[in-house]
């Protein structure tokens, strides 16, 4: 009959003392942070901690990630207002500033792709926008 074996061999090691190891032997590779991170207390940096099997695992405090979501929120708002800002442009305005501030309270009634905003302020308020509709001037010059 067979016995199963155990695929690792276990070594019988304080596990603790490996972490204190691990950690003691990042503080000796701590560079110069960048100026964005200059904020930071010393006390909430991020850890990078390497196992047996060099994969790494990164301890984050709580401000380190809540700093990363406000950032990745705010480049998804200035995303989307630049491609807003872009339709606006291809529309041909005849006051650009004019269709944003209208643009902007559009957002919060759709808050969807920024062509279909700008569609429907074109449709509202046509006088914003320059009109090239060459059919109809061409029928009412007569030579």
């Amino acid at each position: 009959m067979a016995t199963s074996k155990s695929l690792i061999q276990h070594k019988e090691t304080n596990c603790y003392q490996k972490l204190k190891q691990a950690i003691t032997q990042t503080h000796k590779y701590v560079s110069d942070l960048p100026e964005s991170l200059q904020d930071f207390p010393k006390d909430s940096l991020a850890y990078c901690l390497k196992d047996n099997n060099n994969e790494e695992y990164y301890l984050l405090s709580t401000k380190i990630v809540k700093a990363l979501m406000e950032s990745a929120k705010k480049l998804e708002e200035d995303k989307y207002l630049f491609k807003l800002e872009q339709e606006i442009y291809k529309s041909m305005p005849i006051d650009f500033d004019d269709v944003w501030c209208i643009a902007l309270k559009e957002i919060k009634n759709y808050k969807k792709d920024p062509k279909k905003i700008i569609q429907n302020i074109k449709k509202r308020y046509p006088y914003l926008f320059v009109n090239f509709d060459l059919n109809n001037s061409m029928n009412n010059i007569r030579i």
